[in-house]
Parts: structure tokens; sequence; C-alpha cells
């Protein structure tokens, strides 16, 4: 009597693994990839999409593990590694995906999933092994972000600064004197670009942080556009955050002047949305263009003349 009641309970437990071996969730396209791009219809809307492909396994990199960013985020915006052992992390899953042996042709599995070998293939997920994850040839995890943040800056013309001065050529300045610097103040403004692959938008903000003047001998860092001299206007005593003090004479330099320079540094921040890997990350700092203005440097001589009495004596 006991050996029947082990038989029975060990046909009830293999007939519950039979059944949940043949879960599979259902594939979100189907569709060819050519030439990066695939188009594909949303199960969710019924609208027909375009999006990134790479004909490979999910998460674009072939082997799952392999290639791809390194920062990856769950739904719930918990950072992640993107990979984990030779598994990979699926966005459309939300779960890590490892491959499998195959099923054979004939298994029952490729029906439920709507797929066959030829268009597709098995994975597990990691959240629940037993769970069969049909994907399509072609179907590919969100691009890089920081990638697209990458081609969304190289898009963008930096500003080079119109070199203002003050003294302003053809005028001197002297040694021991304030020269001001400046540009113009639309010059010192934010500047954006967006890149959109499928259903990922990246945006990069590229922020002026500081320029630097190189004025011959010397530079001088200044963190805003600076102050803009206005003949006339100026009351006496003004004052800038922008200046530099030559303390040689261009005389001995070719052409007689001293070559001015001024370049911005700029932030490069990127955020994405729609499908990302990550929300948000940052490119780094990177030098612009540089304006450039030549400016003669001289030195002022005193002269004392004596009263007329004391040239007599």
């Amino acid at each position: 009597m006991r050996s029947l009641c082990r038989l029975s309970l060990g046909l009830s437990l293999l007939a519950v693994l039979t059944f949940t071996s043949v879960l599979v969730r259902a594939p979100s396209a189907q569709a060819a990839c050519v030439n990066g791009q695939e188009t594909y219809v949303d199960p969710n809307t019924g609208t027909v999409k375009t999006r990134v492909c790479d004909g490979g396994n999910p998460g674009g990199g072939g082997t799952p593990g392999t290639g791809g960013p390194t920062q990856c985020t769950r739904s719930t915006g918990e950072a992640i590694p993107c990979t984990s052992g030779s598994a990979r992390w699926s966005p459309a899953n939300d779960c890590y995906l490892f491959a499998m042996d195959q099923p054979a042709a004939d298994d029952p599995r490729w029906a439920t999933s709507g797929g066959t070998p030829e268009t597709g293939r098995f994975y597990a997920c990691d959240d629940n092994p037993q769970l069969w994850i049909y994907v399509a040839n072609g179907e590919a995890a969100p691009p890089d972000p920081a990638e697209l943040a990458q081609q969304a800056f190289g898009a963008v013309q930096l500003t080079t600064p119109t070199v203002q001065l003050a003294p302003a050529p053809p005028a001197k300045s002297y040694v021991g004197l304030d020269t001001w610097m400046w540009m113009p103040l639309g010059q010192w403004a934010p500047l954006t670009n967006t890149v959109t692959a499928g259903a990922t938008s990246v945006t990069v903000t590229i922020e002026p942080r500081w320029v630097t003047w190189n004025m011959g001998p010397g530079s001088k860092v200044c963190y805003d556009a600076g102050r803009v001299w206005k003949v006339g206007q100026m009351p006496p005593g003004s004052t800038t955050s922008c200046s530099y003090k030559y303390t040689r004479v261009s005389d001995f330099q070719p052409n007689g002047a001293w070559p001015v320079s001024a370049a911005i540094t700029w932030r490069v921040n990127w955020t994405c949305a729609g499908n990302c890997l990550a929300a948000a990350g940052s490119l780094g700092e990177v030098d612009g263009p540089a304006g450039t203005a030549n400016l003669v440097v001289g030195e002022r001589q005193s002269v004392n003349v004596l009263p007329d009495e004391k040239r007599k004596s």
C-alpha cells in the first residue's frame, strides 16, 4: 500500500513538472533584422513600430553575457550589472536570460510559443527556470544609451567663442592695465540634441562650465561669459570677473602682438526615455573649439617736466 502511494505521488509531481515546462511567454515580435532595424507589431497596441536589432541573442551581444553596456536597470529602477555569469539582462522580460538546449522540432512548446526552430530560440528566466521564454531572431535589447549619447553629442557643433577685449584691437593694452575679456552672452548657453533608435530616445545636454583664456605669456580661467565693456558707459572703478594683467610687452612677438584664444569646456550629460538600459549618465567634460584674436601690449613711459626756474638753475 505504501509503495502504491509513493507511485501515485511521483506521477502527480511528474505531471506538474511536465505542465510547468511547457509554459512560455509569447514572442513580442517576429521580424527580420535588416541593416540594424526591424519593423514589428507591438502586441500591446497593435501598432507597427521599428527598433534597433542585431540578429543575435537577446541583449544584442551575440552570446548572452558578452558585449554591450555594463550597467542595466530593473523595472523598479534598481541599477544592476547587465550580465550574471553567462546570462544577460533582458529589459523586456525584467530578468536574466540564459541559453538552453533547444527542444525538438515536434516539441509542443514551439506551437505554444508561436515560433519554430527556424524563427527563434528558447531561453530560461533566472527568476523562474521552469518558464521557457521564446525570443524571435532579430529581437534585441535596447541599444546602449551611452552610445546613443555619443551619437547625439557628435552631431552638435560646439560654440566657438567670439573673442572680445577691452582695450579692443587694434588699440593697445598696456603692462599693468586690467585687460577685460568676454564673449557674447548668447554663446554661454546650454546646447541639446536627441537621437532616437526604435523605442529608445537619448537627449544630451551640453552645458558650459568654464572658459580658458590663453593670453600669450599666461592664461586665465573664467567661469562665465565675462562682463561687456561699454565705451563711455562704465562708471569709474568698474570691475569684471574675467580680466588679465600683462607684465610683458608684445614688441618681440610675431607681428608685434600677443596671440589670444578662448575655448569653452563643456559638461555633457544625457537622459534616456522610452525603453532604456539606464535612465541617465554623463560623457564627462569636453573642450570646445577656440576663438582667436591678437592684442598689442605696450608700456607707458612717464616723462618728468621740471618747472622753468628749475631748468634755468
